[in-house]
């Protein structure tokens, strides 16, 4: 009689709990849409992600970050410190379905090295299908600067890829992950040094509609399928 009794009291708790994690999911699931392009990410997997680099907005297809504190900054003989953070998006698609090519991805900001030290940063842009784990992109670049600045500099990066060119199968929906690193370094007393993002990156997604050649070829397909029927 107890399991009789216990049983119909565990069963509404558990559907609750599922209940409870299924809205929380949906609720930490963004999607930003842009004129011709969604971009979809989890706010929970990217929180420390969203620390450094701020909420991400979209402007025409045009994804941006404004950084709030991605900054690396050593005094003195404190060595180096490291600052790094990955963001995710899991799934970028066209609304019509054509194929994503030219992810673009640019990053500005300022340095400052003070009688001796140095800066460095790092961008990774990685791109996978969210077909086939067999077809995925990446592209890199690095920045890198030592000793005085004479004041303060400027520094840019940038990569991209092509998966409409360079994927073996269907490009229409595809994971990005990016990668930023900072790191200012110092080894004796009076040096200083700091490096900053300003705008962390816009990232360009552009599509790759079907050729015109394609589209006549179809049409001679189902043209030559017709005849067949009428013999």
């Amino acid at each position: 009689m107890p399991s009789l009794i216990k049983s119909p009291l565990i069963l509404p708790l558990s559907a609750l709990t599922l209940s409870a994690i299924a809205l929380f999911s949906v609720a930490s699931s963004v999607t930003l849409e842009g004129d011709n392009i969604s971009y979809q990410y989890d706010a929970m997997d990217n929180a420390y992600a969203l620390q450094l680099f701020g909420t991400p907005t979209i402007v025409g297809d045009d994804v941006r970050f404004l950084p709030p504190v991605f900054r690396a900054e050593a005094l003195g003989a404190a060595g180096a410190e490291l600052l790094t953070a990955n963001f995710v998006f899991s799934d970028v698609f066209s609304h019509s379905g054509t194929a994503i090519s030219s992810l673009q991805v640019f990053e500005f900001g300022d340095y400052e090295i003070t009688n001796d030290g140095s800066v460095n940063a790092d961008l990774m842009l990685t791109v996978s299908s969210n077909y086939s784990v067999l077809d995925y992109l990446s592209d890199s670049d690095s920045f890198d600067a030592s000793g005085t600045s004479s004041g303060l500099q400027t520094w840019s990066m940038n990569v991209s890829v092509d998966p409409s060119r360079d994927f073996f199968g269907q490009a229409d929906h595809v994971a990005v992950s990016l990668q930023n690193t900072l790191m200012a370094t110092t080894d004796e007393q009076g040096d200083a040094a700091w490096i900053q993002k300003k705008l962390v990156f816009t990232a360009t997604a552009s599509t790759v509609p079907v050729p015109a050649s394609a589209w006549l070829f179809a049409s001679a397909l189902l043209g030559m399928a017709g005849i067949a029927r009428r013999r």
